[in-house]
């Protein structure tokens, strides 16, 4: 079977490598994404179940972390977590060891099976009706300890600041309805006279839809869909390096099997759903009470957060 793969990102990658531990031989095509790290959007943070998928792919996952996070400053809430950043750049190059990566189209009559890796792109495959992409837009930089592992929420959005590596953070922002750059200089986080310690900068867009309402999956051209291109990201947190990780090996087990990768995916991520739910209510201006400050608690548990219902009703609030 000759398999090309479209989009060498962080599922893209991972998908390549899990396909060379099998024997197979992969055409990787990709764009270049014009940053400094060489990826984009960049993305630096993860959460559980990262190591574990790393070293599924015969990697030590102890070469790629650079921070581990006890707690958060959430809205000034002070919550204990279980939060890490990643080097992503270098576990992507890791990934694709082996590959000869063509930054030029790809014609998908020339392959049996392609993947579309290729994120909000969606390239070979249908767009989505009410597809929700959020701008974002990230920095990463030099402070001298005034900062600290925080997340600011607002504007259906939130703002991140985490640490790297020595004395570097990984800060940015989204929102779907101002600024992100705005947002930013209001919070004080990226203070002029801190400009010159900016390492890079790069624009991004996030795909916060949901795999329920990002079908289809595959089409009879022999496109199968993998990662954020299927919506494999966290409508609420945002984070798809995990689930994304996760849906490649899903396709994997469901190789020749279209509906049942469809129902796999899911399944998988069918606690997706109720996040959207809660999104929709924010970009409506609907009601929110009990029942999607349970869903924002759940969301927080999986990330290693110990949040309880009365903050979990208050921070919802302030997604607004």
């Amino acid at each position: 079977m000759k398999i090309a793969i479209a989009g060498a990102g962080m599922s893209g990658a991972y998908l390549y490598r899990l396909l060379r531990g099998q024997g197979h031989e992969i055409d990787v095509f990709d764009r270049d994404p014009g940053t400094r790290c060489g990826i984009s959007p960049c993305a630096w943070g993860t959460s559980r179940g990262f190591a574990e998928l790393v070293q599924a792919a015969g990697l030590d996952p102890g070469k790629y972390f650079l921070k581990h996070s006890r707690y958060v400053v959430m809205d000034e809430l002070k919550i204990e977590a279980d939060l890490s950043t990643f080097n992503k750049p270098e576990l992507i190059k890791d990934l694709l060891q082996g590959a000869d990566v063509q930054y030029s189209p790809l014609d998908v009559t020339q392959y049996d099976r392609v993947i579309d890796a290729t994120g909000i792109s969606r390239a070979f495959l249908p767009a989505i009706p009410d597809d929700i992409i959020l701008p974002c837009r990230q920095w990463r930089i030099r402070a001298d300890g005034r900062l600290e592992n925080r997340i600011k929420l607002g504007k259906i959005g939130y703002a991140w600041c985490f640490p790297l590596e020595k004395d570097e953070f990984h800060v940015g922002c989204g929102s779907l309805i101002s600024d992100p750059r705005k947002i930013m200089q209001e919070l004080g986080w990226l203070e002029k006279e801190e400009e010159k310690n900016i390492i890079c900068t790069c624009t991004g867009k996030i795909r916060i839809t949901g795999p329920q309402y990002s079908l289809p999956y595959v089409i009879a051209e022999g496109v199968w869909g993998v990662g954020e291109a299927v919506g494999c990201v966290a409508p609420l947190a945002g984070d798809g390096v995990v689930p994304g990780m996760r849906s490649a090996q899903i396709l994997l087990q469901r190789w020749d099997d279209p509906p049942g990768y469809t129902e796999a995916i899911q399944r998988e991520f069918s606690w997706m759903k109720p996040e959207r739910k809660v999104i929709d209510r924010l970009r409506r201006s609907g009601p929110l009470g009990i029942k999607e400050a349970w869903v924002l608690r759940r969301n927080s548990k999986r990330m290693g957060m110990r949040v309880g219902l009365p903050e979990a009703e208050k921070l919802l609030k302030n997604l607004r």
